[in-house]
């Protein structure tokens, strides 16, 4: 199936769901306006779905996993391409059950201020036992919860959970969300050349991951209870448990405010840094621990430590 919109005349969704895919259907050249949860609905299994070339100005999410009556609907090979989405009240993207083998490249999406009680916003959401995915060039900005002051104000650019595993984020952006820009717990995962900046927390890492080149700029306290700091990391909770290791080539950090480098969470974790290039003001803490966070030996430097 081939769905293309010619002279990119611009779909009226009307607040509905747009496409509702089948194995090996061709999504290319659409302009689409006011969607629902789904500008293509993935609530079948499926494979080698395609979606490229595509605009939309205004939607509840544009890629919706989600199976029919409760079913699972795994996918394989899904690739998304080419894709610029503004206006989105919920996310870009949510992958579910056993999907695996997708590739997300070329994608810009903006969302807005949510409000709602339960909408927490979005830009990538990866859950359940989903594996194997690759994201290249995609920015994911402006997903914001807004909440009481007294209460946690999520809101992530990528979000990953604990079952999904191999992610690949190459050369990836997230700006101004307003808990994560990368929060991700999957396993066996590569953050290689991303850039994190004006969230609140610009990395937030509850696993073992490697990284190459990894930039964090000037995290912004949006709103809510949260801390603001350029890494959140994650600790083991499980008493004797194994430290979770962070594992970085080159580091590359910009702030004009004093949050600290590292905030260390619920139990141990090991960091190894090949190599920086650290520009924060004097007395920036390196690592700051947070209950009963530890770097036990402190960071491990492949040179000279950074002066702060």
């Amino acid at each position: 199936m081939l769905v293309e919109a010619k002279g990119r005349t611009p779909i009226a969704a009307g607040g509905e769901p747009v496409y509702h895919a089948r194995d090996h259907a061709n999504y290319r050249h659409i302009t689409a306006r006011d969607v629902g949860n789904g500008l293509v609905v993935l609530d079948t299994p499926t494979r080698g779905v395609i979606v490229d070339d595509v605009r939309v100005d205004g939607a509840y999410r544009v890629i919706e996993n989600t199976g029919a009556g409760r079913m699972p609907a795994p996918c394989t090979g899904l690739r998304v391409s080419n894709v610029t989405a503004t206006d989105l009240r919920r996310g870009f993207a949510r992958i579910r059950y056993a999907s695996r083998d997708g590739l997300f490249a070329d994608i810009t999406a903006s969302g807005g201020l949510t409000t709602g009680a339960h909408d927490l916003p979005c830009g990538i959401a990866i859950a359940d036992e989903a594996s194997d995915f690759r994201f290249e060039r995609c920015t994911m900005r402006g997903f914001r919860w807004k909440r009481k002051d007294a209460q946690y104000w999520n809101g992530d650019g990528f979000s990953a959970e604990r079952g999904n595993k191999r992610l690949i984020f190459r050369n990836c952006a997230a700006w101004g969300n307003s808990d994560g820009g990368f929060d991700l717990k999957a396993s066996d995962s590569l953050l290689d050349d991303c850039v994190s900046g004006r969230n609140a927390r610009n990395y937030r890492l509850w696993s073992s991951i490697r990284a190459t080149r990894l930039t964090s700029i000037e995290p912004v306290k949006i709103g809510g209870i949260g801390d603001t700091v350029h890494f959140a990391l994650m600790g083991a909770k499980t008493a004797g448990g194994a430290p979770i290791v962070i594992r970085i080539a080159h580091l590359s950090v910009r702030s004009t405010k004093a949050w600290p480098l590292f905030d260390v969470h619920d139990g141990p974790v090991r960091i190894i840094i090949d190599s920086h290039d650290i520009n924060v003001p004097t007395g920036t803490p390196l690592i700051r621990p947070r209950g009963k966070g530890s770097v036990p030996g402190g960071i491990q430097w492949g040179g000279p430590p950074p002066r702060l």
